[in-house]
C-alpha cells in the first residue's frame, strides 16, 4: 500500500513541470468582414473637353510672364508693325521745337546693361548679381528671350518746382542703322530724384540688333527742359 502512494505521488510531481510549461490557447481570428453588395462599375463618360490640351512652353503674355524686373521698364519687344513709318536720321534733327532748358534738371547718371550673352561680369559679383536679377524668374526659353536685351536706368534730378514731365528715349539700333524709334515714360509730380526705365529686349533686340546711340529728352508739355544724349549721337 505504501509502494502504491509513492508512486502516485512520484507522478504528480513529473506531470507538475509540463502543465506549468503549456501556453493558454490561442484565440481564434476573428472574421474579416466583406461587404455583401459592391456597386457596379460604370464607365467614364466620353466627355474630350474636360481635358486640357498638351501644355508646351509658354509664350509670354504678361507681365507676369515677363517678370519682376522688366515690368518696370518701358520696353520695345516686338519687331516694327508693318505701318510703321521709321523716322531717319537727318530728318528727326531737322524738326524744329520749342525748347526752354532748366538747368534745375540734370542727369546724375545713365546706366545701362546689355543682357544678351556678351555680358561679361568677371570676378565682381556687383555686375554678376545684376545680370541674374534681371533673368531672375525666367525658367522657359520664351521667358529667359524674353529678357534678352539691352537696358537703360535713368537718374533724373529736379532742384525746381514740383511739376508734371515726361521723358522721351531716342535710339538707334546696329541693324537698322540711322532709323530713330522713340520709348516714352511719364514723371508726374516729379521733384527730387526720381528714374527712369528704358529696355530693348526679345524680337526688336533680336531683329535691330543692341542700341548703337541715344538721346534722352524731359519734356513740360511739348517743351524740352533737359536733354542729354550719348557720345555718338
Amino acid at each position: 500500500m505504501r509502494w502504491m502512494v509513492l508512486i502516485a505521488l512520484a507522478c504528480l510531481m513529473s506531470g507538475a513541470p509540463a502543465l506549468a510549461q503549456t501556453p493558454p490557447p490561442t484565440p481564434p481570428p476573428k472574421p474579416v468582414k466583406v461587404p455583401s453588395h459592391l456597386p457596379n462599375p460604370t464607365a467614364e463618360p466620353a466627355n474630350p473637353e474636360a481635358y486640357g490640351k498638351p501644355v508646351g512652353e509658354p509664350a509670354v503674355k504678361s507681365d507676369a510672364d515677363i517678370g519682376p524686373v522688366l515690368k518696370h521698364f518701358v520696353r520695345a519687344s516686338e519687331i516694327d508693325p508693318p505701318d510703321f513709318a521709321p523716322v531717319e536720321d537727318n530728318a528727326s534733327q531737322a524738326v524744329h521745337e520749342k525748347m526752354a532748358i532748366d538747368k534745375k534738371i540734370s542727369f546724375p547718371l545713365v546706366h545701362d546693361v546689355q543682357n544678351d550673352g556678351t555680358y561679361v561680369a568677371g570676378n565682381n559679383d556687383a555686375l554678376d548679381a545684376e545680370r541674374k536679377y534681371l533673368n531672375w524668374g525666367a525658367i522657359t526659353g520664351a521667358q529667359l528671350n524674353a529678357r534678352q536685351g539691352q537696358y537703360f536706368t535713368v537718374t533724373v534730378k529736379n532742384t525746381g518746382a514740383k511739376g508734371d514731365y515726361y521723358a522721351e528715349f531716342e535710339y538707334r539700333q546696329l541693324k537698322s542703322k540711322d532709323i530713330v524709334r522713340t520709348l516714352k515714360q511719364s514723371l508726374p509730380a516729379f521733384e527730387g530724384a526720381t528714374r527712369a526705365y528704358f529696355a530693348v529686349v526679345s524680337k526688336a533686340y533680336v531683329a535691330y540688333g543692341p542700341v548703337t546711340s541715344w538721346r534722352l529728352t524731359i519734356r513740360k508739355g511739348n517743351t524740352i527742359v533737359a536733354q542729354t544724349k550719348s557720345f555718338v549721337w
